[in-house]
């Protein structure tokens, strides 16, 4: 782990490749966007049928809800990943902002996940129902570790790497459920 007040220290000339140990989150990036389009394809899948269930009505207006919460996440890692931090003041401004973000992202989550246990699930759906689900708890799980990571970025001036890098498999895995998700899906027709 490096202090944030130890690399601070060093001068940053603008456009530097440095970011103070945030580039972690570039690799974040990749699997929310994997996780973004096996959503879609979830959706897809159910809609490709010509006539669409009241349940497949359902998920792919939750599965959409999910989306717009992915969007914003990557939203919120590309704003992270793009700002350069010069001082130890703009560190706590740019991570009270991420928390903040992240914050808003697990109470839609939960309204996602809440929605989700709303539907009433035919039995031929079921198994890709109960895959879906655990994709959106894991979301909502490594969005939560990432508020943690994020807090105690504040509290200590650090960037905890180990942190972050559960934080990111919890992420990793909530695709890797969506694409089972989608699989699913598919062979449920």
């Amino acid at each position: 782990m490096t202090r944030m007040t130890d690399v601070i220290s060093e001068k940053k000339m603008p456009g530097s490749s440095d970011r103070l140990g945030r580039a972690f989150l570039l690799a974040v990036f990749s699997p929310t966007v994997a996780l973004l389009a096996v959503a879609i394809i979830v959706a897809v899948t159910y809609a490709s049928n010509n006539s669409v269930s009241e349940y497949e009505k359902q998920a792919i207006e939750v599965v959409s809800m999910q989306n717009d919460i992915t969007v914003r996440w990557n939203e919120t890692v590309d704003t992270f990943n793009d700002t350069i931090v010069f001082s130890q003041g703009e560190h706590v401004t740019l991570f009270t902002l991420s928390l903040g973000s992240v914050h808003d992202l697990i109470t839609d989550s939960q309204a996602v996940i809440n929605r989700w246990k709303e539907i009433d699930v035919p039995d031929e759906h079921l198994s890709s129902y109960l895959l879906g689900l655990e994709a959106l708890m894991a979301m909502q799980d490594g969005l939560i570790l990432f508020e943690e990571y994020f807090q105690n970025s504040l509290d200590t001036l650090v960037a905890d790497q180990i942190r972050a890098a559960t934080a990111e498999a919890k992420l990793v895995h909530a695709a890797e459920l969506w694409q089972a998700a989608a699989d699913a899906a598919a062979i449920e027709g």
